[in-house]
């Protein structure tokens, strides 16, 4: 007696296998690249750091400063207030930083000067406001110590 003969009218196991790990894979760079880019705008870092800041003064009290900031984060800087503890006497007023905005991975500097109260080996303190694109702020704080050039 003839043995009857069976036709496969499904995939063999080695395609069915395949064709899942294909769709696995399809399936994970979707979810990956929507989490990725949703991690991207929702980890977005308004950061500045002071770069330096100097103050060279005169035996006479006349004081320089230099502030140097730079943009750490992904967003642009789009302002920078400085301002001076109450009763500080090396206090000028910073004209416009430049440039701005500063893009990130960037500097942006500004110099004044003040004509009295900056005495030798003397250390002021600095409040630097930093306002980002959105209208976000960050306050840095640091100190300088009077020095002759």
């Amino acid at each position: 007696m003839a043995r009857p003969r069976y036709v496969s009218v499904g995939l063999s196991p080695l395609v069915a296998v395949i064709l899942l790990i294909a769709i696995t894979v399809a399936a994970a760079v979707v979810v990956s690249g929507v989490f990725f880019n949703l991690a991207g705008i929702a980890g977005r870092r308004p950061t500045a750091i002071i770069d330096q800041v100097r103050l060279v003064a005169t035996p006479a009290g006349a004081g320089t400063w230099a502030v140097v900031l730079k943009n750490t984060g992904d967003v642009p800087i789009t302002g920078v207030a400085v301002s001076w503890p109450t009763g500080a006497t090396c206090n000028p007023t910073f004209p416009a930083f430049s440039p701005l905005p500063a893009n990130p991975g960037s500097t942006t500097s500004a110099t004044a000067s003040a004509a009295t109260g900056c005495n030798l080996g003397t250390t002021y303190r600095i409040i630097i406001t930093v306002t980002f694109q959105g209208g976000s702020t960050q306050i840095l704080t640091t100190q300088a110590t009077a020095v002759i050039a």
